[in-house]
């Protein structure tokens, strides 16, 4: 009964627009004049089809493969869907005309409702009239979701209809708001949009009655996040609409948004900046040189003679991120396709003026159509957009791209079809746009929102996410020693970060034509030790390299050049000295050890007092090295020492064992004198065994 009396509702607003039009020809400044193309229309809802949701969540695509994705939100009835969704750091949000929806991200559909109706998502608020147009967004400086769409209601009156999440689980409470803008623009609100930096919202919409006009009504952000509208200022821009308004990562010195010309052939970009929101507003605006564009053709698709209406070459979707605004519109009179731009603000209006860093088209073919587009950032410079895609010999899919951040300016990579239709559309409205978020969890997956069909007039929505082409880890640097002995085993450490964070493997070649094979994962920057032995005397060349858990594999280390030589270790230690002492006082020791080869020598000694132990620098075979030594506690010690040459070969251990204090007097001055020459000192302490 509820779709009925909706129908009913929408069917007396669509006969109203006879003498009331909704969006008809109106007059712009002499710059902006239009060409022909069909004004924007809202959508229709058609009572023919009943849609109730029975929580089933749809097929999916099983993770592993290069797009997970799953249905979105089926068929409401109506039309156009107006797909588009928000990643938050567990969930997503998606809407639609006549719908929202919350998912999982395993694709798990866990809440959807109406957005009209008095029982539906902003009923308690009073929205019961015609709803249409969502939108919704993450907030990155709030980690909140905040939806949006316009309500036309009884007595022609126009309203925002906004809610914001309590936090970043969209499962818990929204604040929900009904803003009546009608004495601020007219009755009759269209293509609302939302924006936000780090203290407002920004909410924009077009109006029609006396003329093009276009709403920004700007609300603090704050008071939002609980419950209430504190500041609120707005500016009514006439003479012009349908501006792409960006969320903010970050701060920027200005509010900015984006607008198309609509002449034949057009060269320029209309930038707005919005300054002070909450105090006086005002707008300043750049024309931008970008390359030609002109108005939409409506594309040819498969097994119809039926064309989706592209309307006009408006910004639907735009981002502001590490000092660019990236966004796309279609455009094309002989040939849609989806356009693309990066543009530094350079903290304009302040100081600089924008500039064009790069932009493109997504042409997959010479008869292939792309519109309806999306585009986001991630946080690494990378890019993704998502759209709908058509030919003469194609249903209408849904298609994606990406581009990374070090690829050649002006270029995305190949477009991938992530939903194919399964017949075609005779609905004449497709879009009119669809979704594409950043997953602020790992800040490099992004979420798509967008449209197919199953055939006739009636579309689902497929919910999907890819990632940027990844980036394999730096080459690693390794580390170890230069010479070695033959069967003797050596440690070499390996490091390396990875550009996203990813863990990482390794893989060395040893120069003896072994490996070790691929190690790991570890932790991107994570040190990592590895050790091999050599069983020929040679010069072996060790290198490295590392992969990510994508497969993303690094260019090989710088190499390390090892010389295995044949050689003999160092004899044990001879070691002498005080054996019985007093606590506190400092004792010399002797340590003599020889190398067969006639190799320097180095000493490891371990006191056995808990003090920390190290390698002596190298010194002659045989010389006899001095170290002093004090015991600051009572006790019986092992003083172990064992020697290594210059290819690190390495005796046994060498004990003295030392009692702290001595039971009998060591302090005699004979042996004090004695001290001063260590041979002779070395000699008579075997002898007398002192």
């Amino acid at each position: 009964m509820k779709k009925k009396i909706i129908g009913i509702l929408v069917c007396t607003l669509l006969i109203a627009a006879t003498v009331f039009p909704v969006a008809g020809t109106v007059t712009r400044t002499a710059e902006l004049v239009g060409t022909g193309n069909t004004p924007h229309q809202p959508p229709t809802y058609d009572i023919v089809y009943e849609t109730v949701w029975d929580g089933w969540d749809g097929d999916r695509f099983p993770f592993g493969r290069s797009d997970f994705g799953f249905l979105g939100i089926p068929f409401t009835g109506w039309t156009p869907p107006d797909p588009i969704i928000a990643a938050g750091p567990e969930h997503l949000v998606a809407m639609t005309n006549g719908a929202i929806a919350f998912f999982q991200k395993d694709g798990t559909k866990i809440f959807q409702d109406e957005i009209e109706d008095s029982y539906g998502f902003w009923g308690e608020v009073g929205a019961t009239y015609f709803v249409f147009d969502p939108e919704v967004i993450y907030d990155p400086h709030t980690d909140r979701f905040m939806a949006l769409a316009a309500e036309r209601g009884p007595g022609s009156k126009s309203y925002y209809l906004l809610a914001v999440s309590d936090d970043a689980n969209p499962s818990g409470s929204w604040y929900k708001y009904r803003i009546d803008v009608t004495s601020l623009a007219g009755g009759d609100i269209d293509s609302p949009n939302i924006g936000v930096d780090s203290q407002a919202v920004y909410l924009t919409a077009d109006f029609f009655t006396g003329g093009q006009k276009y709403l920004v009504y700007i609300l603090e952000k704050e008071p939002l996040l609980s419950g209430s509208i504190g500041v609120t200022r707005s500016m009514l821009i006439t003479g012009s609409q349908s501006y792409g308004i960006p969320v903010i990562y970050g701060y920027s010195p200005a509010m900015y948004m984006i607008e198309h010309f609509e002449g034949s052939t057009n060269t320029k970009l209309r930038l707005h900046a919005i300054t002070d929101p909450l105090g006086t507003p005002q707008q300043v605006t750049y024309d931008l040189n970008v390359p030609s564009y002109s108005p939409p053709e409506d594309p040819p698709q498969k097994g119809t003679s039926v064309r989706p209406e592209t309307f006009d070459s408006r910004f639907w979707s735009c981002v502001w991120r590490n000092g660019s605004l990236w966004a796309t519109h279609h455009q094309g009179s002989t040939r849609v396709m989806a356009r693309w731009y990066e543009i530094t603000t350079n903290d304009w209006p302040s100081n600089g003026v924008p500039e064009l860093v790069q932009s493109g088209d997504i042409d997959p073919g010479p008869s292939i159509r792309t519109f309806f587009s999306a585009i986001a950032p991630d946080g690494y410079g990378n890019a993704a957009m998502c759209f709908a895609r058509s030919s003469p010999d194609e249903y209408i899919s849904m298609a994606r791209c990406t581009r990374r951040s070090d690829d050649p300016l002006g270029t995305m990579r190949d477009v991938v079809i992530v939903k194919n239709s399964d017949a075609p559309y005779n609905g004449g409205r497709w879009g009119d746009y669809s979704g594409v978020s950043c997953d602020p969890s790992d800040d490099k997956t992004f979420w798509m929102h967008g449209e197919y069909t199953p055939g006739g007039d009636i579309w689902n929505t497929w919910i999907s996410n890819c990632k940027a082409p990844n980036y394999p880890p730096d080459a690693p640097e390794i580390t170890g020693p230069t010479i070695g002995a033959v069967g003797l085993e050596y440690e070499y450490t390996l490091e390396t970060t990875d550009p996203e964070g990813e863990d990482v493997c390794y893989y060395v070649e040893w120069g003896d034509e072994t490996n070790n094979g691929w190690i790991g994962p570890y932790a991107s920057g994570e040190e990592v030790t590895v050790n091999h032995t050599w069983t020929s005397p040679d010069d072996y060349e060790i290198r490295a390299k590392a992969k990510d858990i994508n497969d993303a594999e690094s260019d090989w280390s710088d190499v390390i050049v090892l010389t295995i030589v044949v050689t003999d270790p160092p004899s044990v230690p001879d070691i002498s000295g005080t054996e019985q002492g007093k606590p506190g006082e400092s004792y010399s020791y002797y340590f003599t050890s020889t190398d067969p080869d006639g190799d320097d020598v180095s000493y490891f000694i371990d006191w056995g007092d808990g003090s920390v132990p190290d390698w002596t620098p190298y010194r002659t075979s045989g010389a006899i090295l001095k170290e002093n030594h004090e015991f600051s506690e009572q006790g019986n010690f092992t003083i172990k020492a064992k020697a290594k040459d210059i290819y690190n070969a390495e005796s046994d251990w060498a004990t003295l064992e030392v009692t702290m204090p001595r039971n009998r007097a060591m302090q005699r001055p004979f042996l004090n004198f004695l001290q001063q020459y260590p041979i002779l000192y070395q000699l008579l302490q075997r002898f007398l065994r002192l």
